[in-house]
């Protein structure tokens, strides 16, 4: 049986190595685990399925409603000029263009480079 992700956001963000909630694909992972380990005798009742999946649901609004909060507060740097970090040692400066979502991560836009929003390090 094949399980497709469900949501728009399944990877653990590269900024954050030590996430110990469970992610959309983790908690999948694990749902299908327990289906197909259960016993025939004894099969899953429908009330904890359900209560499952609602608990799946909510953790992918939630999760959404924390990016678009992120991003939403992002909005207050355009026109200002950061500071960020890159993964490869380059510090870049630059004036705050534009914010953006790219793969569930929010992204800032400077003058020719675009940046992960975790990178920042100094506004000034």
């Amino acid at each position: 049986m094949r399980i497709e992700a469900v949501g728009y956001n399944t990877a653990v963000p590269a900024g954050n190595p030590s996430r110990t909630t469970l992610d959309t694909y983790q908690f999948l992972r694990l749902l299908v685990v327990e289906l197909t380990s259960q016993n025939p005798m004894e099969p899953l009742r429908d009330r904890e399925f359900l209560a499952q999946m609602a608990q799946l649901n909510t953790a992918q609004q939630i999760e959404r409603l924390g990016t678009m909060l992120t991003a939403f507060q992002a909005t207050s740097l355009i026109g200002r000029e950061v500071e960020a970090s890159l993964p490869n040692g380059t510090t870049l400066t630059g004036k705050v263009h534009a914010v953006q979502l790219s793969a569930g991560k929010v992204m800032l836009r400077l003058e020719n480079q675009t940046i992960p929003l975790d990178a920042v390090r100094v506004i000034r």
